[in-house]
């Protein structure tokens, strides 16, 4: 029986396994290289063109509000309150004088806007009207403020149409004024008056009412 040789595979040449570890070589050198400007192409170093714009001036900022209210002797200004609603005993748009039936008196005041922007609003609102005093020996009538009329002009004089002409007593509801923007200005006039022939029950009364003068934004 004849046996066949065993296959014995012949050795690789030393001039070939050089070859091949050049070529691993290169091959692993090059994915590295790749890997290396991968990186770089994605953290934009190698970014040729950029372009930007930064907005240096990005603020926003509140305006304000402030009334003056002056009879051209006295000013009342609302920022003299912290809140910015100052009570002002100075000015008295109904004159405080004393009138006899049949007479009358004249207040001009001056509004104006010292804030920075132009209200939404702009009303004068009365409180209710309400009648102190008496003369000893007489019984004082009830209704006297009833009795005292109030016409109010948009004007510096009692000319034009009145934005007011009523009893004070009826002088309940606030007033819708055309709102002023900032530095504007308006005059309004204040006329009260007593009708003729009241009788002895009308003397030394008093009547007093609240007035508010208000910007809304």
């Amino acid at each position: 029986m004849t046996t066949s040789p065993e296959y014995v595979p012949s050795p690789r040449k030393r001039g070939t396994r050089t070859r091949d570890r050049r070529s691993a070589l290169i091959v692993i050198l090059g994915g590295l290289i790749g890997t290396v400007l991968l990186a770089l192409s994605l953290t934009g170093t190698l970014s040729a063109f950029t372009a930007a714009i930064t907005n240096t001036t990005d603020t926003v900022s509140t305006g304000s509000l402030v009334m003056q209210e002056t009879d051209g002797t006295n000013t009342c200004t609302s920022s003299s309150s912290s809140t910015n609603s100052a009570n002002c005993a100075t000015i008295n748009k109904y004159t405080g004088n004393t009138l006899m039936p049949g007479g009358s008196a004249t207040k001009t005041v001056t509004l104006s806007n010292q804030g920075s922007i132009t209200p939404a609003t702009f009303t004068l609102t009365p409180a209710t009207c309400s009648q102190s005093g008496s003369v000893s020996g007489i019984t004082p009538a009830s209704d006297f403020c009833a009795q005292v009329t109030l016409k109010i002009y948009a004007a510096a004089t009692a000319t034009g149409p009145t934005s007011y002409n009523g009893t004070l007593a009826a002088f309940t509801t606030p007033l819708s004024l055309t709102a002023l923007a900032p530095a504007g200005s308006q005059a309004y006039t204040f006329v009260v008056s007593l009708p003729a022939g009241l009788g002895n029950s009308y003397m030394g009364l008093t009547a007093s009412q609240q007035l508010t003068w208000t910007f809304s934004s």
